[in-house]
């Protein structure tokens, strides 16, 4: 005992060696401390939050807050420890004491990055993916609690006020500004892009300056991440979508109604008025035709002597009853059957109407049987759809010779 005394008065008049021992000590508080805290902490969250949420993902970002709110304890541990162990010398005191100071407000603004993070997971699970996404806000705030916590380090580290760290920065405004402008104008131009929900998370959207076409997946800060259909990946910088030109195409989905604007070209040779022949050649295709459409032809046939109507008047009329006919057009849209300017390749057919199957795969399909059967109907009505000869249509009219065989002089 009488030497344990002796070792500890030693300790007590050797100032280096004590300051070591409490630092020793001081540091071992702080990793008991933070052993238990971390043991209630994740035993707590466990048991009464991560049982809750089968998520995986959600169960690492509970558990990261734990642990980055059990890592505060041990620093808040050491600087009251610092306090209240005599005889430390000024220096060293104030040394720990600035050591935790840096330490502690790192790990509030990691813990406060963790939250941010948390809330626009939640949001995100909550309202779904098309209530417009918070990645961008979030980023803002990241940036406000980071640049708030330099401030805060360099005023501890140097021993100052941050006021006076803050009124000092108004000397380099410029050239922060100048530094960070890119940063300012995707604040600006993110803060106008998610206020106006003109892009939100699921759209799809055309570009086609950058040649991009496909599903908006992630809105940050600076970026917009479009996954095009070819399965690649655009990043195009949020402010390109306030100075550049593009094609929103999610309000077609919503408004139930794709339209098909496409047109082909009859020969104009091929157009005639409308005869007693042509009547008797279409009743004979009456059950191909249709009854509703073979008694408009008539309808119409009849009237032919007084308005002088053409065959091609007659198949427009005919392609508009069938288009009003099929139940995958939409009939409370423009359902128009018209003429375009003529050209060198013949009379441009335009079909302009709005199908309800918006879905690329649907819409495909209803548009190629509309005008597989248009261009199945023509010749119904003594039509020629035009197309550019090939070769094999200028040799099936030159004339057949047979050659001749040279003989031997």
């Amino acid at each position: 005992m009488q030497d344990l005394l002796t070792l500890w008065h030693w300790v007590l008049n050797t100032p280096v060696t004590y300051s070591l021992l409490a630092v020793t000590l001081m540091l071992l508080a702080g990793f008991v401390s933070s052993v238990i805290c971390k043991f209630f902490l994740l035993s707590i969250v466990r048991k009464f939050i991560l049982h809750t949420n089968s998520q995986r993902d959600t169960q690492k970002k509970d558990l990261r807050i734990t642990r980055r709110l059990a890592n505060i304890i041990p620093v808040v541990t050491v600087y009251f420890l610092s306090q209240l162990i005599p005889g430390l010398s000024e220096g060293l005191v104030e040394a720990i004491r600035t050591i935790c100071g840096v330490l502690f407000i790192v790990n509030i603004t990691m813990l406060i990055n963790e939250l941010l993070d948390t809330t626009k997971d939640v949001y995100a699970r909550k309202h779904g993916s098309k209530a417009g996404s918070i990645k961008g806000y979030v980023q803002i705030g990241k940036i406000v609690v980071s640049s708030i916590a330099t401030i805060l380090v360099i005023a501890t580290l140097s021993n100052k006020s941050p006021g006076i760290i803050i009124s000092s920065l108004g000397a380099i405004a410029a050239v922060l500004m100048l530094v960070f402008q890119h940063t300012l104008i995707s604040l600006v131009a993110n803060i106008q892009v998610s206020s106006s929900h003109v892009i939100q998370l699921g759209d799809w959207i055309e570009m086609p300056v950058a040649n991009i076409s496909g599903e908006v997946t992630d809105i940050a800060l600076h970026t917009i991440t479009i996954r095009n259909w070819d399965n690649t990946l655009s990043q195009v910088p949020t402010k390109n979508f306030i100075t550049e030109t593009y094609t929103n195409w999610q309000p077609m989905f919503t408004s139930g109604g794709r339209r098909i604007k496409r047109s082909f070209f009859i020969d104009q040779s091929s157009i005639a008025f409308a005869t007693p022949a042509l009547a008797e050649r279409l009743d004979e295709q009456g059950s191909m035709i249709g009854d509703k459409i073979a008694d408009y032809i008539r309808q119409n046939l009849a009237l032919s002597s007084n308005q002088g109507i053409t065959n091609l008047g007659l198949y427009r009329g005919y392609i508009l009853s069938y288009l009003r006919q099929r139940e995958d057009i939409c009939n409370d849209m423009y359902v128009v059957v018209r003429q375009l300017s003529p050209t060198a390749e013949g009379l441009p057919i335009e079909i302009y109407c709005f199908t309800s199957n918006v879905f690329w795969n649907e819409y495909e399909e209803t548009q190629s049987q509309i005008f597989e059967f248009m261009y199945a109907t023509a010749g119904f009505f003594q039509l020629g759809i035009f197309q550019r000869p090939s070769g094999r249509d200028i040799t099936g009219h030159l004339p057949m010779e047979i050659p001749k065989r040279v003989s031997d002089e």
